[in-house]
Order: C-alpha cells, then structure tokens, then sequence
C-alpha cells in the first residue's frame, strides 16, 4: 500500500508540473495542459485511496456478486401501477 501512494503522490505532482511546463511553452492552456491536469485525480485518489477493490482478499464479497438462486431472500410483490394511480397512456 505504501508504495502505491507515493507512485500516486509522484504521478500527481508529475502531472501537475507537466502541465504548467505545457503552459509556459505555449504561452495558453492547450488541449495538452488541460490533459495533464485531468489525469491529476486518477493519481490522487490511487494516492490517497486505502485499499482498492481488484486487491481485495475477502471471499465473502464475492458473494454477493453471485446468482440469486441460491438467495434466502424473499421475493418482493411490486404493485399494480393502474391501483398506486398511473394512468395507461393512450395513442
């Protein structure tokens, strides 16, 4: 985890250096620059973000990924729209 921050944190400061560098060469924000500073909060959440979901080791969320044959959960009744007060739409 602790390697993955600071390649975050570098990557951050890189884009944001990146894209000021692209603004002094051109003397206007281009397309480039505003690049850079977009890809800035993908490496600050990898940065600041505690765990990550493809890391992750527990068994019991995949789970609840599964079918739902298997559920205990009982069905659920939806109601008539025509008795909760919708009207049928006429062509």
């Amino acid at each position: 985890m602790r390697l993955r921050a600071i390649v975050g944190w570098i990557l951050a400061i890189a884009f944001i250096l990146m894209s000021g560098r692209s603004f002094v060469e051109n003397n206007e924000l281009t397309t480039e620059s505003w690049g850079y500073l977009l890809l800035t909060p993908l490496a600050l959440a990898m940065a600041l973000s505690p765990t990550v979901p493809w890391e992750s080791n527990d068994s019991e969320e995949t789970g609840e990924w599964s079918n739902d044959e298997g559920s205990d959960e009982e069905e659920k009744d939806v109601p008539d729209p025509i008795e909760s007060g919708f009207d049928i739409p006429v062509l």
